[in-house]
């Protein structure tokens, strides 16, 4: 499973004025890393698609793209 460490939630807006939130934070284990470009690989910092689902008690997040994340430490 992808994992978020130092996260924080981002507010967003759309053109439509529907408010939405994305995760921040540095990326470990993602299905789509690429080593030849540098995107999602391990300790990156990334911006998540729209948050479709949050889980509080298994600190489990699931975005519009379908990534599940296991969250990590969450940053001050």
């Amino acid at each position: 499973m992808t994992r978020l460490e130092n996260w924080i939630f981002v507010n967003r807006t759309d053109l439509y004025g529907n408010n939405y939130q994305k995760l921040i934070g540095n990326v470990y284990g993602h299905s789509m890393q690429n080593e030849d470009t540098g995107e999602l690989c391990d300790g990156n910092n990334i911006i998540t698609s729209k948050l479709v689902h949050f889980d509080v008690d298994n600190m489990v997040a699931i975005t519009q793209s379908g990534t599940v994340y296991e969250l990590g430490v969450k940053a001050n």
